[in-house]
This record gives C-alpha cells, sequence and structure tokens, in this order.
C-alpha cells in the first residue's frame, strides 16, 4: 500500500508540475532557457573540469566570459550591416507590395483573394523590421533582470546538474532506480544532443548560405542567411520558408554578380537551398545528431505545429526532443507490458 501511495503521490506531483509549468510558462520562460544552456554546454563545462581540473564554478566563469566576448565581437561586426540591411528589406518588401497591388486586377480572378490575404498579412508582420532579426529570442532575454535570472539559474544547472539527478534518484525506490536511471540517460541523449546538433545546424546554415549568396550576389544576403540559420529550429515549414523567402527576393530584385536574368537567379536560389538541405541530411546531421530523434516526419510536423501554437518560439525548440522523450517513455511502458504479459502466459 505504501509503495501505491507513493506512486500516486509521484503522478500527481508531475501532473500538477506540468500545469504549473503551462500556466506559468511566461515565468519559466528565463529558467527554460537556462535549462537549454546547461545542457547544450554541460560537455564543455565537464571537459574544463575533467581534461584540464578547473573548478566547476571557475569553468562555468571562463564559459560566460567567453560567450560574451563572442556577443560583443559579432554585435561589432555584424550588427550594423544587419540593421541596415533589415532596413532596406523593409523598404523593398513595402515598395514590392504597393507594386503587387497596383497589377493585383491583371491577375487572373481566383488567384486575387489568395495574393490579396497575403499582401495583408506580410504589411501586418514585423518580420522585415530591424527588430525583428532577433525577434527570435524570447522576451525574457531582452529584460534586464529576467536575463540576470537565466544567468543566475544556468550558472547553477551546469554546477549542480549531477547532484540534482542524484538527489531525484534518491526519492525512487531502489526496485525502479536502475530503470529510472537508464531513462534519464535516454532522456538525456535525446535534449542534449538535438539542442547541441540545432545550434550548429543554426551557424553552418548561415554561415554557408551567406557565401553562396554572397558569391552569388543577392541582396540582403546577411539577413537572408541568418533568417534561414534560425528557421532550422522549425523542421521541414522553417527550411521551406526561408528557401521560398531567399527566392521570392531573387525574382524581385536579382542579383548584382554574373549577369543572370532574375528568374535564372531564382532557380539557382532554390538549387542552393536544396543542396544545402541533402548536405544537412546525409553529412552533417548523421554525424551530429545520429538518430537521436527517431521520429516519422509527421510526427514532428505535428510536434512543432502543436509546441509552436502551446508556447511559441520555446515551443518550435523543445517540441521535437519532447516528443522524443514520450517515445522513450512509452516504449518503456510497452515493453514492460509485454514483458509481464509473456511472464503471466508462462505461468
Amino acid at each position: 500500500m505504501a509503495i501505491r501511495f507513493k506512486t500516486i503521490f509521484f503522478i500527481v506531483l508531475a501532473l500538477f508540475t506540468i500545469w504549473f509549468i503551462y500556466i506559468d510558462r511566461a515565468i519559466l520562460t528565463p529558467f527554460i532557457l537556462a535549462a537549454i544552456f546547461a545542457y547544450v554546454f554541460n560537455p564543455v563545462v565537464n571537459f574544463f573540469y575533467h581534461k584540464i581540473k578547473l573548478p566547476r564554478s571557475f569553468s562555468i566563469i571562463v564559459i560566460y566570459l567567453l560567450l560574451m566576448s563572442l556577443v560583443v565581437f559579432l554585435s561589432i561586426v555584424l550588427t550594423r550591416r544587419i540593421f541596415e540591411e533589415s532596413i532596406e528589406l523593409k523598404s523593398f518588401v513595402t515598395g514590392f507590395i504597393k507594386t503587387t497591388k497596383s497589377q493585383l486586377n491583371s491577375l487572373p480572378d481566383f488567384l486575387q483573394p489568395t495574393i490579396k490575404e497575403t499582401l495583408i498579412g506580410i504589411e501586418k508582420s514585423r518580420i522585415f523590421s530591424p527588430q525583428s532579426i532577433f525577434s527570435l529570442f524570447p522576451q525574457a532575454i531582452s529584460r534586464i533582470v529576467s536575463f540576470f535570472i537565466f544567468l543566475f539559474a544556468a550558472f547553477y544547472f551546469l554546477k549542480d546538474s549531477s547532484f540534482m539527478i542524484d538527489s531525484f534518484l534518491k526519492m525512487v525506490p531502489n526496485k525502479y532506480k536502475i530503470e529510472v536511471e537508464i531513462i534519464l540517460r535516454r532522456m538525456n541523449k535525446v535534449f542534449g544532443g538535438y539542442l547541441r546538433g540545432q545550434i550548429f545546424l543554426v551557424f553552418l546554415v548561415s554561415l554557408v548560405l551567406f557565401i553562396a549568396l554572397s558569391i552569388l550576389g543577392v541582396r540582403f544576403a546577411l539577413v537572408i542567411a541568418v533568417f534561414s540559420g534560425f528557421a532550422e529550429i522549425v523542421p521541414i515549414i522553417g527550411p521551406i520558408t526561408a528557401g521560398a523567402v531567399a527566392t521570392i527576393v531573387v525574382l524581385a530584385s536579382g542579383v548584382s554578380n554574373f549577369n543572370i536574368p532574375p528568374f535564372q537567379a531564382g532557380i539557382i536560389v532554390v538549387i542552393i537551398y536544396f543542396i544545402t538541405r541533402q548536405l544537412e541530411d546525409y553529412f552533417v546531421i548523421p554525424y551530429v545528431m545520429g538518430k537521436i530523434i527517431d521520429l516519422h516526419p509527421l510526427i514532428i510536423l505535428f510536434a512543432v505545429i502543436s509546441g509552436g501554437h502551446l508556447f511559441g518560439v520555446l515551443g518550435f525548440i523543445l517540441a521535437v526532443p519532447i516528443a522524443g522523450v514520450i517515445k522513450i517513455l512509452l516504449d518503456f511502458a510497452l515493453d514492460k507490458i509485454s514483458l509481464n504479459s509473456s511472464q503471466q502466459k508462462r505461468f
């Protein structure tokens, strides 16, 4: 009875925690970001701690200083150009919308309502404003108080992560401790591997596309490349959207190099995005992530849309690894059920 009561207690506690997280998800944003940060950089802290023999606290401070230096450097090098291209791109889109509206009546009747609604949606959106480049980051990061909460929480997540796991395992009955530890390791592999892989892909895609688009002479190459890199966070939908945006810009403005007509340049951009995607799928993702998330593409698509609808940007980021964790738990439960069934048949 005691074990049953304890099991019911933990189930109720888990349900209450999930409910609380959903209700106060805005308040918990810096803590969730801190946990993501800890998952990403925990291997670096472990390297400093085990290989270089630096204390964990000092290792975390070193990582903070390195990251802040990198942010300052990138801000000096890239921020001015990003804002200039963003302002120019906004003006370009405004002019493009006016031109399209003036020619709307020349389009077939069945296309006019769709094109009109699309133009209205683009006008209302802020996707082409200078601030939109940084809108992928939750509001908590832009607020000083929340930013310090993030730094404070991330510090202790990195410093005491193993202690937190050990404390949790002590509450688990000895009968289930080994199984729970195995599940936690699998969950940790899914979250850590996926998040670190996504950050690497964002950087790699942004760099590769910036080089390719700059060689081709595409206007707003840096803004489009950065947008395309962050679009990798949203599986399936993100890369397609980024490729479509880049193609539309090229079709409307052309390219400055090689004297290529806009239509042919648009086809080249489509090919660039297609090749980049194939290189990711066959050469980068298998080595960076392996088969961490063994899910069907339709499940991934549903998870991403649901996560974005419920939790916004954080939902987009965490939807796939959470779906992977749910799959781990379901597989474990089904294995236990089939094992119990086979044991009952023997007797």
